[in-house]
């Protein structure tokens, strides 16, 4: 029995030994500047919000978040490199959802896992996107839409930025769960969709409600449903597609921090508290509203769900739409 006494009294030893050094670093961390990489070009709203959350987490860290882009490969170079770098919470990752999840359906190659090589940090803000069709079609909500497809089969199109972007998948889960068919034409990016849209050349797409907001409330779009599971909170009019389609499940479109695997559990749950603080901050939340996002701010274990979610989504959406990896 005393035997049994000493080895526990040993382990408990040893184990407030391993934590004690964990708890020190934790609240000395962090002790010089935290590396931000960002996967895409300078000039987007993702890179501007980003950056002014980093310089209002470093303000409350005491220590400045320095802000790196490193685009190629449509957030591959940049997610890659983030991947490599020392989970010591010195460098962490800004992401989005296209970035960090899509291409591992879209490459075989992908130099990294992004559940395994990453841990999450918080969901800054979700980027809705909505179902919006030509000014000139004769509908004005998705029921009639359908109903309007089903009349017209195979002789309508919905565009998207490329095979297996968000709005490729969206689209293919959309026609599923309708049971509709639609002619799917991807375009080199969301200008020239938009462009084709008002134009009357194009009858459907999948985008932010930002894009294209002033052509929506000059009339000159349809703005139809949200591809979300509830109304967005900035357009309460607008109906989610889960309204007309109970068994839609949308998978997310979210900007947010993860780290390296690896990076201490203490240092991500600091991290992860000083972004939630920047997001209760007024103008902080103004500016993400003016985008037509809605601010999230998770806890690590909040994200970490909302992630192995998106993956089950993404999964059964790039078969639907019969995407095979290059």
């Amino acid at each position: 029995m005393r035997q049994a006494f000493r080895l526990l009294t040993r382990a408990l030893g040893a184990l407030l030994c391993t934590a004690g050094p964990l708890t020190a670093a934790a609240q000395a961390y962090p002790s010089k500047p935290i590396h931000v990489v960002f996967p895409y070009p300078t000039g987007s709203p993702v890179d501007a919000i980003g950056r002014l959350i980093a310089d209002r987490a470093g303000k409350i860290l005491g220590q400045p978040l320095v802000f790196e882009n490193r685009p190629g490969a449509n957030g591959i170079v940049g997610t890659g490199y983030a991947a490599r770098m020392a989970p010591d919470g010195y460098a962490i990752h800004l992401t989005t959802t296209s970035a960090f999840l899509l291409n591992s359906y879209l490459r075989k190659d992908l130099p990294y896992d992004p559940l395994k090589n990453f841990v999450p940090i918080t969901a800054i803000a979700d980027i809705p996107v909505a179902l919006m069709v030509s000014a000139k079609l004769p509908v004005n909500t998705t029921r009639e839409f359908v109903d309007y497809l089903k009349r017209h089969p195979g002789k309508l199109t919905y565009a998207s930025v490329g095979n297996g972007s968000f709005n490729h998948l969206l689209g293919e889960q959309f026609k599923a769960a309708a049971h509709v068919d639609m002619l799917h034409v991807p375009y080199q990016g969301a200008g020239p969709i938009s462009i084709e849209l008002l134009a009357g050349r194009l009858d459907a797409t999948i985008l932010s409600v930002g894009s294209l907001l002033g052509q929506w409330k000059e009339g000159q779009v349809k703005v139809l449903a949200f591809m979300t599971p509830k109304r967005h909170p900035l357009h309460p009019d607008v109906p989610a597609i889960t309204e007309t389609f109970p068994d839609f499940r949308p998978f997310g479109n979210w900007m947010g921090f993860v780290a390296p695997a690896g990076t201490p559990a203490p240092i991500v749950a600091k991290l992860a508290e000083a972004f939630r603080a920047v997001l209760k901050q007024p103008d902080v939340r103004t500016k993400i509203e003016e985008q037509h996002w809605s601010v999230i701010g998770s806890t690590p274990e909040e994200f970490g769900a909302a992630l192995r979610d998106d993956v089950s989504i993404l999964r059964t959406a790039v078969e639907m739409a019969g995407v095979k990896p290059e």
